[in-house]
């Protein structure tokens, strides 16, 4: 091979190696990309640590494609094809190729080649392990950025495969793995998911853009949006907007990745014109990793001017007491004839955009006034060139002198939700110097407010966090507004945001539960929170399931309640609960209970009723009741003015009978009377009849 040809491109290319920085990361890993075109399928792939690209290259890839997908159903079970171990090609391969293309003779040198230029005479020196170590990382840069430009040579590099056994209704895995043994280094392989059907054509280039000076012209595009297709470009010029041709010999492509991070992320390239004040034609298209060549962009067009050999500079500018700005600037009267006059132009920030405010202003005039300020204020001059390019000053800061603050913001609201975020917003202050906000929280009224913000907030909704553990239920927010004198407005009056009440409260407590007479006395402590809105308290009976809300108070009590619907025998349980003016409930108090003593008139029935039918003349009686110990019920029967005698004695089992033996226009008297198997008789319940 011609090792002085291959110097001078490793020469004149090192530094488009360092485009390749995104392979140097520490873990060793394979990084593949894919491409589906109309009938076939590329694959591209490196390494991305020297080391594991030269074991790599010594030891070669494996591929395996897995059909995964086919008439879009998932296979149950993908169908592997194995493509096989791919390797550089021989050194004796690359000769032919070598002698014709400077990518092949860039990577085979990087294969085969002795040596790249290292200079140290002590081989055995530290500098000389140092070189060893930088022409491997050398050979690798080099080797990938030659690849990305040729996707022949990256096949032939063992680098890179053309897949043509494809099918339209199909969609595969390719796992390309390096065959170094892990034992060796361990290298992370990767994957390409991809089929036919993923063909897309390839973009236009966007937001091309061209700035014409003298016999140059700046071309510009975006690269950032599409860093995913396209690794280099071609400017393509032309002087009648038809026939085009390139201006560089090779791709131009991002020279740092530092730069395409940046939120521009655009490329430029500087032309130089064959002369002035003729009509330049540009457009860029994008080359891929696959040696793609993408469509042109929308063409943009300029003309070369020379520049106005003056400039002109500001001098002095300042505000006079009567508020008027007055600048100055220098320009060579030599250059009074080549300008039409002077144009001032004015911007609120530096960065521009620059609107012109006083124009004409002839051409040996050096000094003017201005009325029309701003809080802040940038001035240029412009010297208007009566034929070429314009030259304008730098810039410079005129602020008049401000000492009024702005008004307080007003429509302060704020509102808390129940994950504690508090949500402050306010109408946006008028003045045409604000800069901003700053927020203020306490959580007493008339306590000094705590600033919420380090700087000055420019927005005019603000978030807070509050706890919703802490008991107070206000949070008073406060706001103030600043210029860009930073004056700082009066405080708002003090907003209060309420906190959801998200804490029940606490639980009252039971003092006493006693039996007097015959009623259930009860004493408690109320619950103590400020918000308290009721004390319930509930009751069950024993061997009851639910719960029975048998009295509820405000939220202040006397502490005693006096339960008798009891019955003798039972034992009842009582529990306290205390609820909010949100709707909350405390923990129900610990339940206290206590047993009923049964008395003799604990025996009679609960409920006893009657149903009168007088079409089919009878009358039906029916009890009910809770004792456990019943032997019979004894029922009595009577006629008005007329003693009463036992009529029936029925079985524990029965809760009904019906009379039959009735006259009409009779009133009638029913009694019943608890019989317990220890021979306890209850009073007897009476039930009036008119039939």
């Amino acid at each position: 091979m011609r090792k002085d040809r291959l110097y001078i491109v490793f020469t004149l290319l090192f530094l488009c190696g360092t485009a390749l920085t995104s392979y140097s990361q520490r873990t060793n890993y394979v990084k593949a990309l894919g491409r589906a075109q109309k009938k076939q399928i590329l694959i591209r792939w490196a390494v991305n640590q020297p080391r594991a690209w030269k074991l790599s290259n010594q030891h070669g890839f494996e591929v395996v494609r897995y059909t995964v997908i086919r008439d879009s159903v998932i296979l149950s079970k993908p169908e592997r094809k194995y493509i096989g171990i791919i390797k550089p090609a021989e050194q004796s391969q690359w000769i032919v190729p070598a002698n014709s293309n400077e990518y092949a003779a860039i990577i085979a040198q990087a294969l085969y080649g002795e040596s790249f230029e290292v200079s140290s005479t002590d081989k055995e020196s530290i500098l000389s392990s140092i070189n060893k170590a930088q022409e491997l990382e050398q050979r690798f840069a080099l080797s990938l950025y030659a690849a990305d430009q040729n996707f022949a040579m990256a096949q032939l590099a063992g680098w890179g495969l053309t897949d043509t056994d494809v099918k339209e209704n199909e969609k595969y895995l390719y796992r390309i793995k390096s065959k170094v043994p892990a034992g060796q280094l361990a290298i992370d392989s990767a994957a390409v998911f991809i089929g036919l059907k993923d063909y897309k054509p390839l973009p236009e280039p966007t937001e091309v853009a061209a700035q014409f000076s003298d016999k140059t012209a700046v071309i510009s595009w975006d690269y950032n949006s599409l860093k995913d297709y396209y690794n280099a470009y071609y400017i393509e010029r032309s002087s009648d907007g038809k026939n085009f041709y390139r201006i560089t010999e090779r791709p131009i492509m991002q020279m740092s990745e530092s730069d395409a991070a940046k939120p521009t992320g655009r490329i430029h390239y500087v032309d130089a014109l064959g002369m002035n004040d003729v009509t330049y034609y540009y457009r860029v298209r994008g080359v891929t990793s696959f040696s793609e060549l993408g469509p042109p962009s929308a063409k943009v067009s300029g003309v070369g001017q020379k520049i106005l050999e003056y400039v002109p500079h500001i001098v002095k500018a300042a505000v006079n007491e009567a508020g008027e700005m007055e600048l100055s600037w220098s320009f060579e009267r030599a250059g009074n004839g080549l300008i039409r006059g002077f144009t001032l132009s004015l911007s609120q920030t530096e960065a521009g955009p620059y609107i012109p405010v006083v124009q004409n202003i002839p051409a040996t005039q050096r000094t003017i006034r201005y009325t029309k300020l701003f809080p802040t204020n940038y001035f240029t001059i412009t010297a208007d060139a009566v034929n070429g390019a314009s030259r304008t000053s730098m810039s410079v800061l005129v602020q008049p002198v401000d000492s009024i603050p702005p008004q307080a913001p007003q429509g302060v609201k704020a509102i808390i939700d129940s994950l504690g975020v508090a949500t402050i917003s306010w109408t946006p202050n008028t003045e045409k110097d604000i800069y901003g906000y700053k927020i203020f929280r306490t959580y007493v009224k008339d306590a000094e407010p705590t600033p919420l913000t380090d700087t000055v907030y420019t927005g005019t909704t603000f978030t807070d966090s509050v706890s919703m553990r802490i008991t107070n239920r206000k949070v008073y927010y406060i706001v103030t507004a600043l210029d860009q004198r930073y004056n700082q407005s009066a405080f708002t009056a003090p907003v209060a945001a309420i906190k959801p009440d998200i804490v029940p409260p606490t639980s009252p407590l039971f003092t006493k539960c006693e039996l007097t007479g015959n009623e259930v006395l009860l004493r408690w402590s109320d619950s103590h929170d400020d918000d308290i809105a009721s004390h319930t308290i509930y009751r069950k009976a024993q061997e009851e399931k639910d719960w029975k809300r048998i009295k509820q108070f405000g939220p202040h009590t006397t502490g005693e309640y006096k339960d008798s619907d009891v019955t003798g025998g039972i034992v009842y349980t009582y529990t306290l609960v205390a609820g909010d003016s949100s709707g909350l409930e405390s923990k129900p108090s610990t339940p206290v209970s206590i047993k009923v003593i049964r008395r003799p008139g604990d025996l009679t029935v609960n409920a006893f009723d009657v149903y009168i039918d007088r079409q089919n003349r009878y009358i039906e009686l029916f009890w009910r009741d809770t004792q456990d110990n019943v032997e019979e019920y004894q029922l009595y029967k009577a006629e008005k003015g007329s003693p009463a005698t036992l009529w029936r004695v029925l079985k524990r089992e029965e809760k009904r009978t019906v009379d039959e033996k009735l006259t009409v226009n009779t009133e009638y008297s029913y009694g019943i009377r608890v019989v317990t198997r220890k021979g306890e008789v209850s009073k007897i319940k009476w039930l009036e009849v008119k039939y």
